[in-house]
């Protein structure tokens, strides 16, 4: 299955587990300029999100992600799925439930039935530019030598 992509949002059908790891290489790239936390923190909610669908037998599912805010700085996580259940500790989704809890800054479900969504917003962070870094760590300003250099 191919990935709906447009500017700001991201959309994948899943259907069979292998579809998680072409989901998790377009997530990486839509998420381009993000820290390596923020990427990671959204890689293991979608993981957590898929995981969810497969272990409970909801396929297929639809999982979006939406980059929100004025400076695209927080990305909204969805997985539509058939009846699609609220994580929860005595669920068996324990670990999910952690991962959930620790990554996202709020999330939870929304809609009934058919038509329900699990949801998760996580905040973006912009990876500070290469020459920035350096200069950062090493105490120069970007595009100027230190003085001891020629």
């Amino acid at each position: 299955m191919t990935d709906f992509w447009i500017d700001n949002a991201l959309q994948r059908v899943l259907s069979h587990p292998t579809d998680v790891r072409t989901l998790r290489e377009s997530a990486a790239a839509f998420l381009d300029g993000c820290t390596v936390e923020s990427v990671t923190d959204a890689l293991l909610v979608i993981d957590t999100l898929a995981s969810a669908a497969y272990d409970q037998g909801r396929l297929p599912a639809t999982l979006r992600l939406v980059r929100e805010g004025t400076q695209s700085d927080w990305l909204r996580i969805s997985l539509a799925a058939p009846v699609a259940e609220l994580p929860s500790a005595d669920s068996g989704f324990g670990t999910g439930l952690h991962v959930l809890t620790t990554c996202a800054a709020l999330w939870g479900r929304s809609g009934e039935g058919d038509h329900a969504a699990l949801w998760a917003h996580l905040p973006l962070v912009a990876a500070v530019p290469a020459a920035l870094h350096v200069a950062f760590t090493h105490g120069v300003a970007p595009d100027h030598r230190p003085a001891a250099h020629p």
